[in-house]
């Protein structure tokens, strides 16, 4: 099956639009278009990119995403009600919302999980950033590949070989408190009036 995929992608400062193109032929690259090879493989990471992000723990509840070169930036809802009313059609429900974004804890466990699964994945990015606004305080990650690697003490680019080789991080307790502590910062939101 042949799907049509459309991007919008940033090089060299600029946004560009990429056409439409079939998914079977981003991989094939000829030695002729060596000139339109940097935009090629831009659309390709953009495609990539969304697709990643489409399958991070909780990817409904994201609001929106960018990535510039080799960061990415991704905001998620702030509540349950902020997402309901931007999309209202969405069959999830409240207590899904709540399972992945009802606790401080649970908030926590999906910065490190994102993070770790985009580097993993996308061996084109050097640097994430990750917002939630949740429980009036805003909280973020912003952590760059070699840190990530130095904390977790190994190399996340290496733990991913096609799609044969699955890596799972199985984290406790003590392990997600060392992450936030280096990596999360958290603000308090001030309440409208």
């Amino acid at each position: 099956m042949n799907r049509k995929s459309f991007s919008v992608f940033f090089v060299r400062d600029t946004f560009k639009v990429g056409h439409l193109m079939d998914d079977s032929t981003m991989g094939q690259h000829s030695a002729s278009q060596a000139s339109s090879n940097t935009e090629l493989l831009a659309t390709r990471d953009a495609y990539r990119f969304r697709t990643t992000v489409s399958r991070l723990k909780g990817s409904a509840f994201v609001k929106h995403y960018e990535l510039h070169d080799d960061k990415a930036s991704i905001y998620y809802y702030g509540d349950y009600a902020s997402f309901r009313r931007l999309v209202p059609h969405s069959a999830l429900g409240k207590e899904d919302y709540l399972h992945y974004l009802g606790t401080e804890e649970a908030v926590y466990q999906l910065l490190l999980d994102s993070t770790v699964y985009l580097l993993k994945e996308l061996h084109f990015l050097n640097h994430v950033n990750i917002e939630i606004p949740n429980h009036g305080k805003k909280y973020t990650v912003s952590v760059s590949r070699d840190e990530l690697d130095e904390h977790l003490d190994c190399h996340l680019s290496e733990m991913k070989d096609g799609h044969h080789h699955r890596f799972y991080l199985l984290c406790r307790d003590l392990e997600v408190e060392k992450f936030v502590s280096q990596f999360v910062k958290v603000k308090r939101l001030r309440r409208k009036h």
